[in-house]
């Protein structure tokens, strides 16, 4: 079983065999630690978003739905929420449906694949996240891939070190695992910047602390807090919105 990392989801090779390996997607400031979080929180399903008009279309058809979401750090005009685990982790969210588009994290799910599992991988659902994606890859004999949602297509930092940290944690757990030359450079810059260190000098934080939110980061380095594991269980034919559920 090997692991490859992608930096950017615009660098995903497809070819015969992808649609059947496992991939864990990494948005780690902010979106992949806010989607463990709303299923921690009671949610049903996160539907994610291609674009803000496609989020409306998805609660315009089923008005109780929540719309959640950002570009630029901002929350979204006419959204219930922007893209905070910080906030969310304070909602009672028991029961309900939220519709997600954000600036980069949402878009990397939907440059995987159609076919292939697609796992929402972050340091605060470390350890089961990438215990699910190793219980799926010895079930199917695939390989896995750890997806960087990066920033605006160009490397990010955080993402980065974050799959250096989700690579180790998977040989952590299978020993035998063996590691492509893109996580081997992952691991080294997870060691070269471990958290918190990484906040200092990536884009991403920079952003969100100058956007307002400075306890984003700091709850975004926060390791395995969650065993919530978001997984893309189809697409809805309605709306085309990828449907996201907590694995079971």
């Amino acid at each position: 079983m090997y692991v490859n990392a992608y930096f950017t989801s615009s660098t995903i090779v497809m070819n015969d065999t992808s649609a059947h390996d496992i991939y864990i997607i990494v948005d780690v400031i902010r979106a992949t630690t806010s989607m463990p979080v709303m299923f921690d929180r009671g949610a049903a399903r996160v539907l994610a978003a291609d674009s803000i008009e496609q989020a409306r279309e998805g609660a315009r058809l089923v008005p109780d739905r929540l719309l959640c979401g950002e570009r630029n750090v901002q929350r979204i005009p006419g959204f219930d929420y922007g893209n905070s685990p910080v906030q969310f982790s304070q909602l009672d969210l028991n029961g309900r449906e939220l519709i997600m588009t954000t600036t980069n994290g949402t878009r990397a799910f939907y440059a995987c694949p159609e076919q292939a599992p697609r796992l929402a991988g972050s340091f605060y659902n470390a350890k089961a996240v990438t215990s699910y994606a190793l219980e799926l890859a010895r079930t199917r004999q695939c390989d896995i891939h750890i997806v960087c949602a990066g920033e605006s297509d160009y490397f990010g930092l955080d993402d980065a070190v974050c799959a250096g940290f989700l690579a180790l944690e998977l040989q952590r757990q299978q020993a035998d695992i063996q590691l492509w030359d893109s996580t081997n450079a992952a691991v080294a810059l997870y060691e070269a910047f471990k958290p918190p260190k990484v906040l200092d000098f990536c884009n991403a934080a920079r952003a969100v602390v100058e956007g307002g939110l400075p306890d984003d980061p700091p709850f975004c380095m926060r390791s395995s807090v969650s065993s919530s594991v978001p997984v893309v269980v189809g697409r809805e034919s309605e709306t085309g919105l990828l449907v996201i559920e907590k694995a079971r």
